[in-house]
């Protein structure tokens, strides 16, 4: 018997391990920024790119990165989805041996550039790493510190609820507010000469825009309230759609042939 409940609180151990670390924007917000990708590129791109995804939908190659948590296969992955950086540091390319998101990032890119020496298989494989990694890039505690482990040890209450700041930021203030409308919505109110300026700049310059939010999100108290989620929803909405902007960009380069 005692056996029985050494193993069952070994289990629960090990599925609260696995589900402590959050793995980059919630659905939600993966989702948002393959569909303002989406209305930033050409048709034929959408077209050519479709046709590599086979049966997967755009969302669900947003997030297939997210569905292999448990699949040892891919393994070799788990570090992709971010960086730390302790604050005032500047990025290295031999963090992690290249096991984070901005270089992961850059092979992707370099990969798809050069598309015409890979397999259907490697190409659909590398743009599913784009989509994800795009969103993780854009999302400040995915770029953080590694001292809470991207906010994922700082427990704060939203809603009445214990959760990590980490997931706060990848998922509630999301899923509380009606954001995929609002960014759409943003990006139709946006000047063409905005956009194309957005577009702007490479994977690091990227990543070192995205901790610039760091500040903010750090400026949390024990219980998440209006105030707070009224400072950081404006970044947020700002951060999904330069992702989208900016994957789209990436896209209408490497498939407008």
């Amino acid at each position: 018997m005692r056996t029985k409940i050494l193993r069952f609180a070994l289990v629960l151990s090990l599925i609260f391990n696995m589900t402590s670390f959050s793995y980059g924007w919630g659905k939600v917000g993966h989702h948002i920024i393959v569909e303002v990708a989406k209305n930033y590129i050409s048709k034929n791109v959408q077209d050519s790119v479709t046709k590599y995804l086979g049966d997967m939908t755009w969302e669900s190659a947003s997030t297939w990165m997210d569905e292999l948590r448990g699949d040892s296969k891919f393994d070799y992955m788990k570090k992709w989805h971010y960086i730390n950086i302790d604050k005032g540091g500047q990025y290295d390319t031999t963090i992690e041996h290249g096991n984070n998101v901005v270089k992961q990032l850059e092979i992707a890119i370099n990969n798809l550039k050069n598309k015409s020496k890979l397999t259907k298989e490697e190409i659909n494989l590398n743009i599913k790493v784009l989509f994800h990694l795009m969103g993780d890039l854009h999302q400040p505690l995915h770029v953080g510190y590694g001292n809470d482990r991207g906010g994922n040890d700082i427990k704060l209450t939203f809603n009445g609820k214990q959760l990590s700041l980490h997931r706060i930021w990848d998922t509630d203030i999301i899923e509380s507010k009606n954001t995929t409308n609002d960014v759409l919505s943003l990006l139709s109110k946006t000047s063409h000469r905005k956009i194309k300026k957005m577009a702007k700049g490479d994977i690091v310059q990227w990543f070192t825009q995205t901790r610039e939010a760091l500040n903010l999100a750090y400026s949390y108290t024990d219980v998440i309230g209006e105030d707070y989620i009224n400072k950081c929803y404006p970044v947020i909405e700002n951060q999904l759609l330069l992702g989208g902007v900016r994957l789209g960009s990436i896209l209408n380069e490497i498939f407008k042939n």
